[in-house]
């Protein structure tokens, strides 16, 4: 059956502001020196989630522009389509649009788009998604200090100012993982688009629309192709870590430049630009014989960059591994899933570390929904053991636990669960056998090396049950950590508990909602 791909409506119109459900929400809770710990809200975790998950779109949608309320108004000259990561303006300064932080929230709304198209919201997030593919095409053209669009070199640039002009002061660049990420949410959408807008290919403007979305001509002009031929090119160059502090060869960045061209290929051929489409399958089947030497035998996890002095564990392999699992229309085996050993093993090692770290994460909740002591469980997860950066500056202390670290584990840890009911399956390797053993460390029941185990076994349904269960303890952490309104930051102190860093952060509020779109997934399957 033929592929067919939708199109992004091009809004020629003006757009006015429009509203959300959740009014605006005032105050937050400054980061300050305090010997008092943050007490949890006493909500259950169920009752708080369903809350928490229209603020938390609420507060997301501020940032964005058309009708967010940190960005509109007259003065602040924010371009249409702009992401901004934060509305702070000064210590720490936010107030610009990452292309990775801006892709990432926008396909976070292309998945809120695609589960009801015919609805309201969606009518809303329709224009924004809009003007974020307008915005970006312009942006992909602006010259910058990493380059131009005519090399190409320029698509490497990490961050614009609100306007959508370049960002020139100094700063850690090129950052390649932006043009894969940017890609795989325009093609996301195009595949959504398409879902509820079928007759589009028989209406005779859908050549017209795409030309600046994906048109096969060389050089390339459309903004889903110029991002694909970047990472085609430059997928083995080095550049700088998603946290912008490390010039190398990084786990976070080689996943998600794997699956934009799987994606990719998939598109070119859709699109009938078949030796595009041979090209970036070439790529790709190179390419992932090298996101697998990211697999670090020696220490027994992922490293998120290789030849690094650091150890290796980092929020980034979470987060890799979460953007980079292929859309449901695409059909390739993902080197590392969520629910792949490599991946569990690695998260185990890193809740370990971050659980002696920080302080805060060996304080008892009051309203802590289990009992006994488990060697894996939810706890408050930062960036990597060596950070230092503390929301403000430098610290001796180090730094802290960030939201968006702690809610992408709770998904990880839904995602294996849905896998798991799926398939009606889990065989034991020598490799997945801590991670299990320490997930059960509080049952009766303990997981045996070679076995496999299915829905007749109540072992396997004690290890989808504690899957949730310990994904729930990540999420309790943030319920715990995030102020009476809900906001969130950038992150939460290690000792207080309190909000630090950069206020309402775009990125914590969408890993929150992907982990919840994750938590109902499973919900739905089990």
């Amino acid at each position: 059956m033929e592929l067919r791909i939708g199109s992004l409506l091009l809004t020629l119109f003006a757009i006015n502001i429009f509203a959300y459900s959740i009014p605006p929400l005032s105050g937050f809770l400054p980061a300050i020196r305090t010997s008092f710990i943050q007490k949890p809200l006493r909500e259950t975790l169920d009752d708080w989630i369903e809350r928490e998950e229209r603020i938390a779109l609420d507060k997301l949608l501020a940032n964005v522009k058309p009708g967010g309320r940190n960005v509109e108004g007259n003065g602040k000259h924010v371009a249409d389509g702009t992401v901004i990561a934060s509305p702070s303006t000064e210590s720490p300064n936010y107030y610009y649009q990452w292309v990775r932080d801006a892709a990432i929230t926008t396909n976070t709304l292309v998945d809120l788009y695609a589960d009801d198209p015919s609805s309201k919201l969606s009518s809303s997030l329709s224009t924004v998604l809009d003007a974020y593919a307008t915005l970006q095409t312009k942006i992909q053209r602006t010259s910058n200090p990493s380059g131009s669009f005519d090399d190409l070199q320029g698509l490497g640039e990490p961050k614009f100012q609100v306007d959508g002009t370049p960002f020139t002061g100094s700063w850690g660049r090129p950052q390649r993982d932006g043009p894969a990420l940017r890609a795989i949410t325009l093609i996301n959408y195009l595949r959504a688009y398409n879902a509820s807008h079928p007759s589009i290919w028989e209406s005779g403007e859908a050549d017209d629309i795409f030309d600046t979305l994906y048109e096969a001509s060389m050089p390339a002009r459309s903004v889903i192709k110029a991002d694909l031929e970047y990472v085609s090119h430059f997928w083995n160059a080095s550049g700088f870590d998603l946290w912008e502090e490390v010039d190398g060869l990084h786990f976070f960045t080689a996943a998600v430049q794997l699956k934009a061209l799987r994606e990719g290929t998939q598109i070119a051929r859709a699109f009938g630009d078949d030796g595009a489409a041979h090209w970036y399958n070439e790529q790709a089947t190179y390419l992932e014989r090298f996101v697998r030497r990211f697999w670090n035998k020696k220490k027994g996890h992922l490293v998120e960059t290789l030849w690094s002095h650091r150890t290796g564990l980092d929020c980034g392999l979470l987060l890799g591994s979460l953007h980079s699992y292929p859309s449901e229309t695409v059909d390739y085996d993902p080197v590392f899933p969520p629910y792949s050993d490599e991946t569990l093993i690695s998260l185990l090692a890193l809740v370990q570390d971050q659980r002696e770290r920080f302080p805060i994460n060996l304080q008892p909740y009051d309203d802590a929904p289990f009992e006994g002591e488990s060697i894996f469980g939810g706890v408050g997860l930062g960036r990597y053991p060596e950070d230092v950066y503390d929301g403000y500056g430098t610290s001796e202390r180090g730094g802290n636990p960030w939201f968006l670290c702690t809610s992408s584990a709770a998904e990880v840890l839904y995602r294996t669960a849905s896998r798991l009911t799926e398939t009606s399956s889990l065989t034991i390797t020598p490799l997945g056998l801590p991670f299990y053993s320490a997930l059960l460390s509080s049952s009766s029941l303990a997981p045996e090396e070679g076995a496999t185990y299915g829905p007749s076994d109540a072992i396997f349904h004690s290890i989808v049950e504690k899957l949730k269960l310990v994904g729930d303890e990540f999420l309790e952490v943030v319920k715990t950590h995030v102020d009476g309104e809900g906001s969130m930051s950038e992150q939460f102190d290690q000792v207080t508990g309190y909000m630090r860093g950069a206020t309402d952060l775009t990125w914590s509020y969408g890993a929150f909602l992907q982990a919840v779109g994750a938590r109902k997934y499973l919900d739905e399957a089990w």
